[in-house]
């Protein structure tokens, strides 16, 4: 029987079962920023280091063109902040400002962004003392997703059980054997606010005043005492004029300033007020609901027992690249091809996937479709409600996530103050999904922050 997982948050977020049943080691991560190091690794397998750990920078081959590509370590900063930040430090629309994947805000990461429109000239040492620039190239493109093949983490976990340290063996031997579950993890959601899939819900039910009072006036208990009291001002009062006052003006609480700065002088405007937010994090609202629901349906998987490194007959198999990343050439297994593909599989070369849903997904006969059709069952969900008609650019068509990786084991180091651990994942996972293997807690959201 699959071992459930007793987290509240864990299950807010539709990661209902382990993979492993070995016992958790407990212990804390992101005690602080140093525990938690995020480095992105490129497509070439070159590290963009930070400079905590001391390696060598990527060589980067410099190119005439109207971009420009920065090697940025950020301390404690989310991405969309990073990207405001830059823009505005700049004078560049922040649509000009691109990066190849999202990073832990609690941590010290690396990464490359690109910025079009300036020059080598322009760009400063940093953009503040958290923000810091430690490379510049020219370049006649923008840096995207295609140029990384995921992150290296250097993490150390604090207070851990050291009568269990058996248990970081046989975890590590246990995902070897069956895979780590791609979950998408806590950050994806939010750990003192875990509420951007709720908001994406309301936007894919054409729900937007729900969506709103979402984002403005739910509390949660991880929230700053002050930040409560403000968000339960605005559902008191739906004074939008006073709460615009009251409500920090940090890049953190952009998101709410810009809403309440609408609804000020429109109460009733909520799809307006939705639109005054970066497309991207209205895109990443969406795009939440539609991971919950992934998330879901992983977890109704694991929770019947089945495989996640293997085809069934009727599941969809992606080929993986020379880079053991998926393609978009994807097959549906029948009964006569299960043993080759699942020959591929353990030979590295396919991996089974679940569709991320959208309003052109297609669900063929088979054991993962059935869960997946409860799944949005369950919800209330229909497949047309991802064509958002209010909002067009956020209409989602679906696609595809493998249902397991191997994290590539670097180095572990059990110390007097806990474990040192050092793995790679490709991109699109999460270093939390692996450590709540490792630490199973009960408490996520404060063991995780």
């Amino acid at each position: 029987m699959p071992l459930a997982s007793e987290a509240w948050l864990d299950r807010f977020v539709g990661m209902n079962y382990y993979v492993t049943d070995c016992e958790g080691i407990g212990g804390r991560i992101k005690e602080r920023l140093e525990d938690f190091i995020v480095e992105e690794v490129l497509i070439d397998g070159q590290v963009v280091p930070t400079g905590i750990t001391g390696k060598p920078l990527p060589k980067i081959v410099s190119k005439p063109g109207p971009w420009v590509w920065m090697i940025i370590e950020k301390r404690g900063i989310d991405a969309i902040t990073l990207s405001l930040v830059i823009s505005r430090k700049l004078g560049v629309n922040y649509r000009d400002v691109s990066f190849g994947g999202l990073k832990d805000a609690i941590a010290v990461t690396s990464q490359v962004v690109s910025v079009r429109g300036v020059s080598i000239n322009e760009v400063p040492n940093d953009f503040g003392r958290d923000i810091k620039v430690l490379n510049a190239v020219s370049m006649d493109r923008a840096f995207t997703t295609s140029d990384i093949w995921g992150n290296e983490f250097t993490i150390k976990v604090r207070n851990i059980d050291v009568s269990r340290k058996d248990s970081i063996n046989c975890v590590i031997n246990q995902l070897m054997e069956r895979g780590l579950p791609t979950y998408y993890g806590y950050q994806r959601f939010g750990l003192k606010r875990p509420n951007s899939h709720i908001i994406g819900k309301h936007i894919i039910f054409g729900e937007f005043e729900e969506a709103v009072n979402e984002l403005l006036t739910h509390a949660y208990p991880m929230e700053p005492p002050r930040i409560r009291e403000v968000r339960e001002f605005i559902a008191r009062t739906g004074d939008y004029s006073k709460a615009l006052e009251l409500m920090p003006r940090s890049y953190r609480y952009y998101p709410e300033r810009a809403v309440l700065k609408q609804l000020a002088s429109n109460p009733r405007d909520f799809v307006n007020a939705l639109r005054k937010l970066p497309h991207e994090l209205l895109n990443l609202y969406v795009e939440s609901y539609q991971s919950y629901l992934f998330n879901l349906a992983l977890s109704e998987r694991i929770g019947r027992g089945l495989p996640i490194n293997k085809a069934l007959p009727g599941d969809a198999v992606a080929l993986l690249d020379e880079h053991g990343l998926p393609t978009k050439h994807v097959i549906y297994v029948n009964e006569s091809m299960v043993d080759k593909v699942n020959e591929l599989i353990m030979r590295g070369r396919a991996v089974p996937v679940g569709h991320l849903v959208g309003y052109n997904t297609k669900l063929p006969p088979g054991l993962q479709s059935d869960i997946e059709l409860d799944v949005l069952r369950r919800e209330g969900v229909d497949l047309s409600m991802f064509m958002v008609k209010s909002i067009p650019k956020l209409s989602i068509r679906g696609g595809y996530r493998p249902l397991f990786t191997k994290p590539i084991i670097i180095s572990t180091n059990l110390a007097n103050d806990g474990l040192n651990i050092v793995f790679r994942l490709p991109r699109g996972n999460y270093a939390t999904v692996f450590l709540r293997e490792l630490m199973k807690s009960k408490h996520p959201e404060i063991d995780f922050t």
